[in-house]
């Protein structure tokens, strides 16, 4: 066995080893390639802002700046998907470590070594730090394989649509381009170990390990092939800085950017529309009308795919995919942004013409003329005209059935690595649909219309609104304003049969706890959020505005709910218009009151339950724990979880004014998510929505399980473990006659 033996003190290495007098050609192209990575840059820069409204979120810096550490640098979202984000991470970090590796080298060699004398990789520190570099450049290089094995040969669907990979010569080329610059790497290292053998580089494994390989030749042969991979390895990586402004390679500048721009509103949060009176269109029917940062949004995405691998349209068979959707405004984006950058441009002077000014017509100037030259023609066909005819957002660009798939489930945003915002795009071409063309599902239209003559959905007489309370002795704010809480009940707790008796099991538990509550009656008026989220916004503003009202007259400071909808709207979107409540949803109040003992559970619910998480209550609003809680307290309750829970809940299909429209085109939605609850063994669905109480009923009767499975909400749950609804004051009994 061969002996190492260690002097502590001078290891170390030549940097330029056997490449010493190639400077003089290194460094010059060293500068073209970041020249060319700059101009990149910049052209990049005029196609971001030469189209789209105005956009910029500069507020909040140092949140900000935290999320674009925490996502941006630490790859937090990124490693929520464990094997891809293990596999990117190897990738990321790898070559950060590397850059700091290769930058300490450049500054011991031009700054810290000849302006100071500073020599510090040597001895203990230079072992170390190859070491590191060995180590970190393995890990890129498996990080580069195993994505070369997932993309190419297990080929997830995800990466793909409808079971057809997406692949393009730019996902090789880059992978391709990564992996030949870590090989030649570790070949160089070899070959200089080979030559050299210095003892102390059995600390550069992988490069000690690798000249085993080269024992064989001889030094001279070894030298000639270090300089020729030493030239290959150094134009790969000029090529990789100089490509990344024209690749994916992109995303290493445009995600982390995203990060750091992404809407700090609360999540889903809708921007209204505040020029009803003066705008001539609403919504976005242009590209134009978006704005710059969600245009931006496009290039930022990677086409990972996570988005898509959790969308219940995708999944159930419908033409929607949040990774398509994006990807198809991108590459409108791309073929009229150009011709309109170049009209940015038309009063300016070329780079070129400035460059002569400035030096005098040089080489660079010639190449900067010549790339110009070719980034222009992108927006331009042979005869001048602009690539790609105008054509419609909503039924051009995206298609009409994409358009309105779209539960608003806000799967794909909660789980989008690169903070792409995408629900509020589908809103807006929704609204310029709705509001400019009046074109829209006529499921839709008789749904508007019942909400603008009778303030809910079925159309049913809104006089009728309180009929269900008529014999709990709930009182309304017209007849006692002074309570703690408004129970805002909602239309499907005030009209639907079902929803009805969920608002009785609530108000009874709310009187038996002892919480002072009241109800708006027909006062109340629906919420608006199928109208905000199905496109008519003028509607919508039109019903929050006048719950606004009637709220703020009463001075309603608490307000509880039994429907996520309502409380996500009145919540976030209210305060838009000077509705600033704090809102409660019903599994909060009711957790919050078992945890105080003002409520006993005191009789057994016997069966297996799953919980199925709404969307508006969980990625909208992070209400995980408190439903769970509930059912965990419930005695003789057994609880088991679908496999699609928590931030990866699966839709019930009702969100995103879905409700109130057929499905047409695949699975129904509802129906999966019922056979994902079978699948979980349970023999009762809890929920804590109307609607999802509704579509699991739906599902369980199309699935043929009436018999041996049911659904839920959680107060008529609570209210059968309270076990209140059996008790009877006793019957009167003649006394005993006295002995």
């Amino acid at each position: 066995m061969e002996r190492v033996v260690f002097s502590i003190g001078n290891e170390g290495r030549q940097v330029y080893w056997n490449a010493e007098s190639y400077g003089v050609l290194f460094y010059p192209l060293a500068a073209v390639a970041m020249a060319i990575f700059a101009y990149g840059i910049y052209r990049r820069w005029q196609l971001w802002v030469a189209l789209g409204k105005p956009e910029l979120r500069l507020d909040n810096l140092g949140q900000r700046l935290r999320l674009l550490l925490i996502n941006g640098f630490l790859q937090v979202k990124t490693f929520r998907d464990p094997y891809p984000g293990i596999m990117h991470g190897m990738i990321f970090f790898g070559f950060v470590v590397l850059f700091i590796g290769t930058a300490l080298i450049a500054k011991e060699t031009y700054v810290t070594g000849p302006l100071m004398g500073w020599v510090f990789l040597r001895g203990t520190f230079y072992l170390v730090f190859s070491f590191l570099m060995d180590l970190f450049g393995l890990l890129v290089l498996i990080g580069v394989l195993l994505a070369m094995h997932r993309r190419y040969i297990q080929k997830p669907d995800r990466l793909g649509y409808q079971g057809k990979p997406d692949n393009t010569p730019d996902d090789a080329a880059v992978l391709l381009l990564l992996l030949g610059i870590i090989v030649t790497g570790y070949i160089i290292e070899a070959l200089r170990i080979r030559v050299t053998a210095p003892s102390w580089e059995v600390w550069s494994f992988a490069g000690w390990i690798l000249a085993k390989a080269f024992a064989g030749l001889d030094p001279g042969t070894a030298k000639i092939l270090h300089k020729v991979t030493w030239w290959t390895h150094s134009l790969a990586s000029l090529g990789f800085i100089a490509y990344i402004p024209y690749s994916r390679l992109l995303h290493i500048l445009t995600t982390p950017a995203n990060h750091f721009l992404v809407s700090l509103k609360p999540a889903g949060a809708v921007e209204p529309i505040r020029d009803f009176e003066t705008a001539e269109s609403f919504g976005v029917g242009k590209i134009e009308e978006f704005t710059q940062k969600q245009l931006f949004d496009s290039d930022a995405c990677t086409r990972c795919g996570r988005c898509q691998d959790g969308c219940p349209a995708y999944l159930s068979g419908k033409p929607l995919s949040p990774k398509k959707a994006i990807q198809d405004i991108k590459t409108y984006w791309l073929e009229r942004a150009p011709a309109a950058a170049v009209a940015m441009r038309a009063a300016e002077p070329a780079p070129a013409e400035r460059a002569e000014k400035a030096a005098g017509k040089n080489f660079l100037a010639r190449a900067l003329e010549r790339v110009d030259s070719l980034v222009d023609a992108m927006g331009k066909g042979a005869k001048g005209e602009t690539k790609g005819e105008e054509k419609p957002l909503a039924g051009g660009v995206i298609d009409l059935h994409e358009l309105w798939a779209c539960t608003n489930c806000l799967y794909c945003t909660e789980h989008c690595s690169a903070s792409i915002e995408h629900v509020p795009k589908i809103i807006g071409m929704r609204q310029y649909k709705v509001l400019t063309e009046a074109d829209f599902a006529p499921e839709l239209q008789l749904t508007f219309r019942n909400m603008e003559n009778n303030s809910n959905p079925w159309g049913i007489g809104s006089h009728l609104r309180a009929d269900w309370a008529k014999d709990l002795g709930i009182k309304t704010l017209a007849e006692d304003p002074a309570v703690e809480y408004l129970f805002y009940v909602g239309c499907a707790g005030s009209f639907d049969d079902r929803g009805k008796k969920v608002s009785t099991a609530l108000a009874k538990i709310l009187k038996a706890a002892g919480v002072s509550f009241g109800i708006l009656g027909t006062e109340e008026g629906c919420c608006g959020d199928s109208a905000m989220r199905g496109g008519n916004e003028y509607l919508y503003q039109t019903l929050a505005q006048a719950n606004i009202e009637v709220m703020n007259n009463y001075k309603v400071k608490k307000i509880i709910t039994a429907c996520p909808h309502g409380y996500n709207t009145l919540k976030k979107d209210y305060p838009n218009f000077g509705g600033v409540f704090e809102v409660y949803h019903h599994t909060e109040i009711i957790a919050d009151l078992i945890a105080k003992g003002k409520i006993e559970l005191k009789k057994p619910v016997a069966g297996v339950f799953t919980y199925h998480d709404s969307c508006f209550l969980g990625r909208y609003n992070a209400i995980y724990d408190p439903p769970r809680r509930i059912l965990q307290a419930v005695p003789g309750l057994k609880l088991a979880e679908m496999e699609r829970s928590l931030a990866k809940g699966f839709c019930c299909g009702a969100g995103g004014a879905r409700m109130w429209m057929e499905e047409d085109i695949g699975e129904r939605i509802n129906n999966m998510r019922t056979d994902q609850a079978i699948a979980a063994g349970a023999q009762t669905i809890a929920v804590g929505c109307p609607l999802c109480l509704t579509m699991f009923s739906d599902g369980i009767k199309d699935r043929k399980k009436e018999e041996t499975m049911a659904a839920l909400d959680i107060a008529e749950i609570v209210w059968r473990a309270m076990g209140l609804e059996e008790e009877r004051p006793p019957a009167e009994v003649c006394p005993a006659p006295p002995a």
